[in-house]
């Protein structure tokens, strides 16, 4: 027992003086009103890897120092702030050797070891002037503007001043932004030359829920803010419910991009300042439409009666409120399936009653008793249906199917088309082993029943494990990179916002990632491994096709391809080549192709894909 507790004990010692911490890429602040050192430096190190770092701050006031790092350290041990006469630079040393030399052998003060996560735009703030001083890391603004200054602020102001009490009535506004000097953004109209906008209230929930209020825009004139593509609609989402570093969403529509779903809204974080007062942090999105450079579908004029006309384009949304713009259906599990139609808006007699027909014949076919059928596909396109089902499940959101989940068709085409992606809200409020169907707190519409479907689960598989090797790793830097771009901007929106959960960009980052790793690691467990490259992914078929790069297809068989014909919906031919190899690429344009191949051991194949 005696060994036991002594091998117990080093295990115990071993696993304190581990690499705890993370210096991250930035700037943060030392509060120097109480300790009174003469020059402030940083100091950090790892004991396993026997390297400590020595850093000077910068005098930026009587009591505050400041430091920006130009690289991050990774897995460091602790860190400190010493009055030290060390000079800067990287020692050979354990940071604990280091930190008692400093202050038993130097007889010089520091601040107590700590690997508290470091939020960057924050100050630590030591409790005492003592040797060994506690701290901890506070926001302190200057107070000096009501915003951040690292973000640009949109500038919105309502004729007389007006509150925007309305989701319905917009209000005349003129806008104007300012990049406040952050590269890469163009600043649109000024304080004296403002441009003008309508704008109401959007949202359901969000929109009565919250203090913090999100917002639709309808500029004049087109702009291209924020490098989004130019167009007169917007929104301003506020994400205040989001205690996640405004994560949800962001993540899910980098899920979306990277998983190859043909529309993605774009969306750039923003400040606000509404008739004078700052409002805080806002996403400005593009809204979801028929549009050229959104959903790209022949737009359905209102209250069309042409037999031809009316076959699109559609776009509609599932829903989960009720709203007189609606096509109610029973599903085939009892549930009532709310179809609001927002393209067209206003609906014929023969525009309502082929609405209906549609999701009647889709809902029947789903519902069939042969799980072996196909028959759905003809309804619903499969490639689409894939890629929105696989962003909702990593997201784990439980309410994807129930609302907010939008579908279009176009005109003169058989099938539906799932996405864009939106609202990712109530992502993540739940355990992460289990799949969104399985047990939803809202109910969710067909997935359940589509996952019956032997042939949509070994899609589902092949996507994955696509996706697993070669896209999901991407992730972590993007997120790193958001974070880091919203961190100062954050903590001024919790300052408006307090009732709300962003003060710790870190750590909204750090359960977001968290989250996100334990179901990639569940549906590992379900799914697989992911693999990189085509050959791994072939699962036995004989030909790949696929589109990994905009603007691209690639094809790759075990046989060699005799012959590619890349065609339109229409079954106009746009590309075709006799390769006699295994793989070959062809560039076309954006869009979505019917690719037929013949290989040399008489194999023909018959697939859809986008292309970016």
């Amino acid at each position: 027992m005696r060994f036991t507790l002594s091998f117990m004990l080093s295990l115990l010692l071993v696993s304190i003086n581990v690499q705890a911490v993370d210096i991250p890429k930035g700037t943060f602040y030392f509060d120097n009103s109480k300790t009174q050192y003469n020059h402030v430096k940083f100091v950090y190190g790892s004991d396993a890897n026997c390297e400590t770092y020595v850093v000077s701050m910068t005098k930026e006031s009587d009591t505050t120092w400041k430091l920006t790092m130009l690289e991050a350290a990774i897995k460091m041990y602790r860190y400190t702030f010493a009055n030290t006469t060390l000079p800067d630079g990287k020692m050979a040393q354990s940071f604990s050797s280091v930190k008692d030399d400093i202050s038993l052998s130097r007889k010089e003060y520091r601040t107590a070891t700590t690997d508290a996560t470091i939020t960057l735009g924050y100050t630590y703030t030591p409790t005492s002037g003592n040797n060994w001083a506690q701290g901890a890391w506070m926001f302190k603004s200057d107070n000096t503007v009501p915003y951040s200054s690292t973000l640009p602020v949109l500038y919105i102001n309502t004729e007389d001043k007006k509150p925007i009490t309305s989701k319905e009535e917009y209000l005349t506004a003129s806008y104007y932004l300012d990049n406040m000097g952050v590269e890469g953004y163009d600043s649109f109209g000024t304080a004296e030359a403002p441009l003008t906008l309508q704008i109401k209230g959007r949202g359901n929930y969000t929109w009565i829920g919250f203090d913090k209020k999100p917002y639709r825009l309808k500029l004049s004139a087109s702009a291209a803010l924020l490098n989004m593509k130019a167009s007169k609609h917007f929104v301003l989402l506020a994400h205040a419910d989001d205690n996640m570093a405004f994560l949800r969403n962001t993540v899910g529509f980098e899920l979306s991009r990277l998983l190859g779903l043909p529309y993605t809204p774009a969306q750039q974080p923003v400040e606000v300042m509404l008739n004078g007062s700052y409002i805080g942090l806002y996403l400005l999105t593009e809204n979801i439409r028929v549009d050229a450079d959104r959903v790209n579908i022949s737009k359905q004029a209102d209250n069309a009666t042409d037999a031809e006309a009316i076959t699109g384009g559609w776009l509609v949304e599932i829903d989960n409120y009720d709203d007189p713009a609606q096509i109610k259906i029973t599903e085939g599990n009892g549930a009532i399936i709310r179809f609001t139609y927002k393209t067209p808006e206003a609906l014929s007699t023969e525009q309502t009653k082929y609405l209906t027909q549609q999701v009647t014949t889709m809902n029947e076919a789903i519902y069939s008793t042969n799980k072996n059928s196909t028959a759905w596909e003809n309804h619903i396109d499969i490639n689409t249906l894939v890629r929105f089902y696989l962003v909702q499940e990593l997201m784990d959101n439980a309410e994807s199917f129930h609302g907010s989940c939008y579908l279009y068709k176009d005109k003169g085409v058989d099938q539906w088309f799932f996405g864009p992606v939106w609202d990712f809200g109530n992502s993540f409020r739940r355990g992460t082993d289990k799949f969104i169907y399985t047990d939803s707190p809202f109910g969710q519409t067909w997935i359940g029943e589509i996952a019956k479907y032997p042939r949509f689960q070994a899609e589902v598989k092949r996507l994955w494990k696509e996706f697993k090797g070669n896209q999901y790793p991407q992730l972590a830097s993007f997120v790193d990179n958001f974070t880091n771009q919203i961190s100062v901007a954050a903590q001024y929106d919790a300052q408006r916002w307090p009732q709300y959960g962003n003060a710790n960009v870190s750590d909204g980052k750090n359960s977001m990632m968290s989250y996100l790793n334990r179901k990639s690691n569940w549906l590992v467990q379900q799914w697989g491994e992911g693999v990189t490259g085509f050959e791994e992914v072939m699962d036995g078929s004989k030909i790949i096709v696929s589109s990994n790069v905009a603007g691209a297809i690639s094809v790759c068989s075990k046989q060699k391809l005799n012959t590619i014909r890349v065609c339109n919906l229409k079954g106009e031919i746009v590309v075709e080549a006799t390769p006699n190899a295994t793989e070959y690429d062809m560039t076309v344009a954006p869009g979505v192709y019917i690719v037929l191949t013949t290989t040399e051991d008489g194999t023909i194949a018959h697939q859809k894909i986008w292309v970016k």
